[in-house]
């Protein structure tokens, strides 16, 4: 049944990312009827502000995770590991998944070697450590910056919950969906906080 509804979404998702503009158009013109232009002008801001953030996030790490395999795959060569394509593909494709993914991708790494040459699986378990390392302080704040803006609990929370409702899937995607929910609450509390502060001003200059 899972694997139905997986090929089902896939399918679905295709169509609609080829008809993604006549779709959004029509939704627009919906909007636009029923709600005032300068409404629907808001709301066009911030799908694309949010958008912007969940797209940078996805296409970011996806880069970084592709960097991270390929080290992965010429460390291990060098090291003349088993099964390092394998190893460096699963690494790759774990380092998607922030904070836990690295150690799951370490840990894997370490077990398949070890069944062959526990000795050469030590070293295999320090160099994809440096490796990550290495990837969280220097490559990923070069490729996504500061400007996803989200505090790491709020990341593990989103990774945990997404994991639990949507399995791996909501794995990957916690963070960005969490980074584009903090945005729209940050976004309505600054206009709050303003709007407050207008008031304020008046009242003060009618007095």
């Amino acid at each position: 049944t899972k694997i139905f509804v997986i090929i089902l979404a896939l399918i679905v998702s295709f169509y609609i990312l080829m008809d993604k503009e006549a779709l959004l158009r029509e939704a627009e013109r919906v909007f636009r009827a029923i709600f005032e232009d300068k409404t629907v002008d808001k709301i066009k801001q911030f799908v694309d502000d949010a958008n912007a953030i969940f797209v940078k996030f996805v296409l970011g790490k996806s880069l970084d995770s592709l960097i991270i395999g390929i080290l992965c795959f010429i460390g291990l060569t060098i090291l003349k590991s088993p099964y390092s394509v394998l190893i460096s593909v699963i690494v790759g494709v774990t380092n998607m998944i922030p904070y836990f993914g690295p150690f799951i991708g370490e840990v894997i790494g370490f077990i398949f070697v070890a069944f062959v040459n526990p000795v050469k699986a030590v070293w295999v378990l320090l160099y994809i450590l440096i490796l990550q390392q290495f990837d969280s302080f220097i490559l990923t704040p070069k490729i996504l910056g500061d400007k996803m803006g989200i505090n790491p609990l709020w990341v593990i929370f989103s990774i945990v919950l997404g994991g639990r409702l949507f399995g791996i899937i909501g794995m990957f995607l916690g963070a960005p969906t969490i980074a584009v929910v903090l945005f729209a609450i940050r976004r309505y509390v600054d206009k709050r906080l303003k709007e407050k502060e207008q008031e304020r001003t008046e009242n003060n200059a009618l007095e």
